[in-house]
């Protein structure tokens, strides 16, 4: 069995950052981030600072996917100009 004290990883002289091209990679990092704000070992300043930034990274990946969406939506729509079954641009029939 391994003592606890060799499986503590010494203290780097950077931080170690997830992957940030995802959404759960920055929100796990926005996560990191807020409990060493917490805890005390990031100043609150620049903590703010560091999640502000991140913020804006989200908002970057979250623009990319709704375009990403949008764009396989476009490559759904017929092109002739109908849109739902066919005859649908006719009033439907009422009932006596």
């Amino acid at each position: 069995m391994i003592s606890r004290r060799k499986r503590i990883r010494p203290p780097r002289a950077t931080p170690q950052i997830g992957h940030l091209d995802s959404l759960a990679g920055i929100l796990a990092e926005m996560g990191a981030v807020y409990r060493e704000m917490r805890m005390g070992t990031t100043k609150l300043d620049v903590g703010t600072k560091l999640v502000y930034v991140l913020s804006t990274m989200r908002a970057t990946v979250e623009t990319m996917v709704l375009e990403r969406i949008e764009g396989r939506l476009a490559g759904l729509e017929p092109r002739d100009g109908h849109h739902g079954y066919p005859g649908s641009d006719q009033p439907a029939p009422r009932p006596n």
